[in-house]
């Protein structure tokens, strides 16, 4: 998208929030920005909200309407107030502080609070030592939340046992405690993708958090809803609220 056509967009867009406007044309336009890539900061900012906020329209309107009274009073103190032309890039401009900050505290706010509904993996029992693989020291070491010892023996286990359930599972557990969420995101979607995993329901649930932590939003909120719709997940009703939240 050229500067002409990001500044065409950005005017469309504002104009389309009048509650007169063409619903239809408004449509047009919120789709014109979802499939583009805008390098304009305000258009960015005013995406990242509305994606955000699963494209509701009303939300990017109360906040752009913080947005023109902040206008008027920088208008007003430099007695510009009936300039056209300074009230048009005051409208560009004041938006890209204020759209990008009200993301990104948005973003780490919902991070923050999302968590409430995080629950820690226990760990396996002792019994699991008697096995062919000893887990024990590795358990010892995740309980006593000594989480970088515990991720490089993680990560023996795993790469002597690829394929093993429990290692993959809890390689992922350890990264996302130790926020990589790109390793965890990793692990997890292998254990997702064989329902007959013992650790098949948990992995999905995390999994929908680690989308989360990696600002991948509408694919975590797709997440929680597919458990929600599996009426044999344990996390289904806890899926259900975080979903409420996320609205």
């Amino acid at each position: 998208m050229n500067t002409n056509n990001q500044n065409m967009t950005l005017t469309l867009l504002l104009q389309s929030l009048e509650d007169d406007f063409n619903p239809l044309e408004r449509m047009r336009i919120l789709e014109q920005l979802k499939n583009s890539q805008p390098s304009d900061e305000a258009l960015l900012g005013a995406k990242m909200l509305l994606e955000e906020n699963n494209w509701d329209y009303n939300v990017l309107k109360k906040a752009f309407a913080k947005t023109e009274e902040k206008i008027d009073s920088v208008a007003s103190r430099t007695k510009r107030k009936n300039n056209s032309t300074y009230l048009k890039y005051a409208a560009v401009i004041l938006p890209i502080t204020f759209f990008l900050g009200y993301f990104v505290n948005q973003s780490l706010t919902n991070k923050a609070n999302l968590e409430q509904f995080y629950t820690k993996e226990e760990g396996l029992p002792n019994y699991m030592g008697a096995e062919k693989t000893n887990w024990n020291p590795l358990m010892e070491l995740y309980r006593a939340n000594k989480m970088k010892e515990a991720f490089a023996i993680s990560q023996q286990i795993l790469t002597q046992k690829p394929q093993n359930d429990t290692a993959i599972y809890f390689h992922g557990v350890i990264s996302y405690e130790l926020k990589n969420y790109k390793t965890a995101k990793t692990d997890y979607t292998k254990i997702t993708q064989n329902k007959e995993s013992v650790f098949y329901y948990d992995a999905a649930f995390r999994l929908g958090f680690t989308l989360k932590n990696l600002n991948e939003n509408s694919a975590a909120k797709q997440q929680f809803e597919t458990i929600t719709n599996d009426q044999k997940n344990p996390y289904n009703e806890k899926a259900k609220l975080i979903l409420e939240y996320l609205k």
